[in-house]
């Protein structure tokens, strides 16, 4: 997995895991656009999506306070990026939600342990 560059980038896929016990990412069901701010290993990432059902798994993970991490895609990039995440937080934004984390961007040792 390659260094992600500090920078700003457009979100073309997203995928999610919880950290503390999935072992398979899901996608982001019903993602629309997102966006990823890179800086010195660290970033911060919102996706839009609306699927309901999701929303309320996301609600109840900022609730818990669950860290998540996410597999991103971002344009004009090959290779796809792994965020820890610390737990989400979700905002109604008009017939949509906004997903947002903060974290730093995985080694490939550390985003392969559940």
């Amino acid at each position: 997995m390659s260094t992600l560059p500090d920078g700003e980038y457009l979100l073309t896929n997203v995928q999610w895991r919880r950290q503390d016990r999935d072992g398979a990412f899901r996608p982001l069901h019903g993602f629309t656009t997102g966006h990823l701010v890179a800086e010195g290993g660290s970033v911060q990432a919102q996706a839009r999506f609306n699927d309901q059902f999701l929303s309320n798994r996301f609600s109840d993970l900022e609730t818990d306070g669950t860290p998540v991490v996410l597999r991103v895609q971002v344009l004009e990039r090959d290779a796809p990026y792994t965020l820890l995440c610390a737990a989400p937080t979700l905002d109604r934004a008009g017939a949509s939600y906004q997903l947002q984390v903060q974290g730093d961007v995985a080694g490939d040792e550390t985003a392969a342990s559940p």
